[in-house]
Order: structure tokens, then C-alpha cells, then sequence
């Protein structure tokens, strides 16, 4: 059950992720929405290089404060390591109810 929560937390942070670089993209380079959308979307996948460009496109595209963004952002990143540790390296897992 907690797999499926993380899942679910780590497609929806992903989603918004890519939302705010969408909205980045437009802002800076002024590309159409069309090319902007798959590029958005790739990048917001990407756990490290996703993570920065949205700190940087929450802050300058929509004015949000860099502490939260960063805040927001990170936990993507840290929810995603914690995916990775905890499903590649089985000895950093507990069995179930420990």
C-alpha cells in the first residue's frame, strides 16, 4: 500500500514539475505551447536536471518564492532517491511490519 502512495505522490509531483517548466519555457524562450509540451514533459521525468529547472522556473515564471520551490521541488528529488535505495539496494530495505 505504501508503494502505491509514493507512486501516486511521485506522478502527481511529476506532473506539476512539468507544468512549471512548461510555464518556464514559454516565459523565457517564448516557444509556441506545442513545442514546449514535450520538452516540459521529458524534463520533468528527469530527477536531478527536472528538480533545478523547475526551482528555477517557479521562481522567475510565476514569482514563487525560492525557499518554497525548493522546498516543493526537493521532495520530489528526495522521494525518488528513497524509491531508488529502497527497491535497488535490498539491504537498506526492512521486511513489511518492522
Amino acid at each position: 500500500m505504501m508503494s502505491f502512495l509514493i507512486l501516486a505522490a511521485y506522478a502527481a509531483l511529476s506532473t506539476f514539475q512539468a507544468v512549471v517548466i512548461w510555464s518556464g519555457l514559454v516565459a523565457w524562450t517564448g516557444i509556441p505551447d506545442v513545442a514546449a509540451v514535450p520538452v516540459a514533459t521529458l524534463l520533468g521525468l528527469v530527477p536531478g536536471a527536472g528538480t533545478i529547472i523547475a526551482i528555477l522556473a517557479a521562481g522567475s515564471a510565476w514569482g514563487w518564492p525560492w525557499f518554497s520551490s525548493t522546498a516543493l521541488f526537493c521532495s520530489l528529488l528526495a522521494l525518488w532517491a528513497h524509491m531508488a535505495l529502497y527497491h535497488g539496494l535490498p539491504a537498506f530495505s526492512s521486511p513489511e511490519g518492522e
